[in-house]
Order: C-alpha cells, then sequence, then structure tokens
C-alpha cells in the first residue's frame, strides 16, 4: 500500500503481512507491529492504540461469530466486573482471604494511604484461585494482569494465557506517564508501583530481558529512559541486552539506576523508606563506557 511516510507515493512502498500484522515501510525504514501501525495511522499512543485494538477485536467481531470465544473473553476479560477488589479501606475485612491479601499489600506498602484509588483484585476460583491480581489498567481497560500467590501456591507468578486471548507478556509494558521527561524502566509491576507511589514515572518489562515489541514501544518514548534492573547477575545481562536492542533500533543513549545498595529490587528499598526519587536523581548513570569499565571492575 501506500507509504504513510511519502505523499502520493505510487510505488507502494508501505508492505503490511496480513496475517501477522507485520510491516514495513521502504521510505522511512521504520518497521513494527499492526498496534505500532494503528497508532500511527490514528496519532494516538502505543497504549491507547492496544487497549481499543483488543477492545475491538474480543468484544466486538469475532466473539459474534465463535461462541466459545465468547466464553473465554468472559472468563478472561471481564474480570474488574466479578472480582472482588481489596484497597487500603479493605483493612476491616473478616475474610480470611482478603485479609492475608491485604495484610501482603500493606506490609510491602503498595497502597496509596492517602489516596485509595490503587485498587488490586483477588481470584477466589479458577486457575487463579488464592491469588492476587495485579491490574494493568490503561484508558479505564484492564488490559492485563499478573497473578501472585498468597498461599505457597506453584509458580508463585501467573499470567494470563495466550491461548485463552490474553497478550503475550513480552508485548506490554506497565502503564507509565508517556508525556513525562524521564521514565525508568524496571523488572515487575510491584517495583513499577513502588517508585509511582514516590512520584517517579516507571514501568517493567515482566523480567530483566526486554522484548523487541517492548523496545518497539520504548522507541517513542521522547524523555529520558533510565534503566533500573536487580542489583543481580540477571539484571546486568540484562542491560547489556537492552544496549544491544537500543543500538540496533537505532535509540539514544539511555543511564541506569539501580536499587538503592543493599536492596535486591525497588519494592525492598520503598519497604525500608528509602527516598527512590531523590536516588533516582542522585545515582542515575549515563551507560557508556566509563560505566562499563567501573561496573567490570565492581563485579571482579
Amino acid at each position: 500500500m501506500p507509504s504513510l511516510f511519502r505523499e502520493d507515493d505510487t510505488r507502494l512502498k508501505l508492505s503490511i503481512n496480513t496475517e501477522t500484522g507485520l510491516w514495513q515501510d521502504f521510505v522511512s525504514g521504520e518497521t513494527g507491529n499492526f498496534a505500532q501501525l494503528y497508532a500511527k495511522v490514528e496519532n494516538k499512543s502505543y497504549h491507547a492504540a492496544e487497549s481499543e485494538l483488543l477492545i475491538r477485536s474480543l468484544f466486538k467481531g469475532e466473539t459474534k461469530k465463535n461462541p466459545e470465544l465468547k466464553k473465554k473473553v468472559d472468563k478472561e476479560y471481564q474480570l474488574p466486573a466479578t472480582l472482588e477488589g481489596v484497597s487500603a479501606s479493605s483493612y476491616d475485612s473478616t475474610d480470611p482471604l482478603t485479609q492475608k491479601a491485604w495484610s501482603f499489600l500493606y506490609e510491602r506498602k503498595l497502597f496509596d494511604l492517602e489516596d485509595d484509588k490503587l485498587v488490586y483484585y483477588l481470584g477466589r476460583e479458577g486457575k487463579f484461585k488464592n491469588r492476587l491480581i495485579i491490574p494493568f489498567i490503561q484508558n479505564d481497560v484492564m488490559f492485563y494482569f499478573q497473578a501472585r500467590a498468597l498461599s505457597g501456591e506453584f509458580p508463585k507468578y501467573m499470567n494470563p494465557a495466550v491461548e485463552e486471548n490474553a497478550l503475550k507478556p513480552s508485548t506490554i509494558l506497565y502503564p507509565y506517564d508517556e508525556e513525562a521527561s524521564s521514565l525508568v524502566v524496571c523488572e515487575g509491576p510491584l517495583d513499577a508501583i513502588s517508585l509511582q507511589l514516590h512520584g517517579v514515572n516507571a514501568t517493567c518489562t515482566m523480567g530483566c530481558s526486554v522484548s523487541e515489541t517492548q523496545m518497539e514501544i520504548l522507541r517513542d518514548f521522547k524523555g529520558e529512559i533510565i534503566l533500573g534492573y536487580d542489583n543481580d547477575e540477571a539484571g546486568l545481562r540484562g542491560i547489556q541486552k537492552f544496549d544491544r536492542l537500543r543500538k540496533q533500533k537505532m535509540m539514544g543513549e539511555f543511564s541506569v539506576c539501580n536499587p538503592p545498595t543493599g536492596c535486591k529490587d525497588w519494592n525492598e528499598a520503598h519497604v525500608k523508606g528509602e527516598n527512590l526519587k531523590v536516588w533516582v536523581l542522585d545515582w542515575k548513570l549515563k551507560y557508556d563506557y566509563e560505566y562499563m569499565i567501573l561496573n567490570s571492575l565492581h563485579l571482579s
């Protein structure tokens, strides 16, 4: 089809795979998935485009043609209507599971006690039974979640299944302010929430191995990107992979800021009372040759 980046393109320089949604524009050299293309055409943010396409595809089109898919959609995506919410005001509940969830969140300081807007959910039945549901909400739509065991279930964390029409964790980021001047990219949603409670714009990559799709999303962020992976070997490997993909995508330089010394992650630092906003401002460093040398000396 005609290029989106050149007027009157009669040579049809934009190629789209109608099965996968992947595209390439031979005028600009840009590539991406269908949500990114839709975002460009409609002048929307990536998250807004992704949420809108998800709702359209799941609730309007295919669900009418396929009753079995409709059942799966109801089960997996109408969770806020069927799950019990847990917030700071749930402290007086007499239900044992609610008490356990509230205690978990309170001990990790994952409530904003000044503002009761942060709401989590409880799984009461099915594969998410006895799990705390950590929602990913964008434009008032819960487009993803992570379920954390509360009673020793294995595995500790579960995600909605891809075969049940959920998004792949490697294709999403925890919601953040896309217009902010900086963004801390950490590993998990509890770390991102901990940073956000300190006024730090933060997201997570669902682990310390960023995917190409996540890098495509981050490429659209205009501010400073600060990589905040954990203080361990896996975190270091994650930084190195981030740098390789950043170069492939021709993105600008980024900074690095690990959680405070003695803390394995941002939530632990938050619980210990560290001022995370000040820490990020004071301890972020450009990821450059000097940083790599100093880091190598520190590890040795």
